[in-house]
């Protein structure tokens, strides 16, 4: 933190890590439930704790990248989902604390995002359905109302936004940018296909 301030202290802080936590609880041994807390909530929190210091004196921003799982359940992805749902709590804490000293926390919650672990994540699809990477991406997100997943450099643009004085009276809020597959009512899917 010592090298930030020599160099003009820091103004935002883009707490971006994940990955791991699938399983059910059941299948979770307690060395997996540890590292899916650590790799999606401690890396915010440890990271948001250094850089506060630098935060406060700049009247600096925050921003956590969550996930569509930090609103909603994904199945046999239980602590994948405990840990991004209590990053919005994160998020919240720190909006609350933070405040009155200036600095902003926000969470961009992400759908699915064209990236290599993505790509990984397909490959059971591919392995299933003898289709490409390309073809993977379009079942997945077939009832996704824009029929796309995001790219890396569109969920970049949130999270400059967000951190950025545009968004300066936004503090605390969870921005879902997910293509819509929040906004979908599952259980009506069926009559899409009448």
């Amino acid at each position: 933190m010592e090298q930030l301030d020599d160099q003009g202290g820091i103004d935002a802080l883009i707490a971006c890590a994940g990955g791991l936590g699938a399983g059910t609880a059941l299948e979770t041994t307690d060395d997996a439930w540890a590292a899916a807390l650590r790799a999606n909530l401690d890396t915010a929190f440890v990271g948001a704790r250094a850089c506060l210091p630098g935060l406060i004196k700049r009247n600096g921003s925050i921003v956590c990248v969550g996930s569509i799982s930090s609103l909603a359940a994904a199945s046999a992805m239980c602590g994948y989902t405990t840990a991004k749902h209590a990053l919005l709590g994160l998020v919240k804490s720190l909006a609350r604390d933070y405040g009155p000293s200036g600095v902003r926390v926000n969470a961009v919650c992400p759908g699915w995002v064209r990236t290599p672990m993505a790509d990984e994540e397909m490959q059971p699809l591919m392995q299933c359905y003898g289709c490409s990477l390309d073809d993977a991406y379009q079942r997945v997100c077939a009832d996704v109302p824009l029929r796309r997943a995001a790219s890396a450099e569109e969920i970049a643009s949130v999270c400059a936004f967000l951190a950025s004085p545009a968004a300066a009276i936004i503090t605390g809020a969870v921005l879902v940018a997910d293509g819509g597959s929040s906004i979908v009512d599952v259980p009506t899917l069926v009559f899409d296909r009448l």
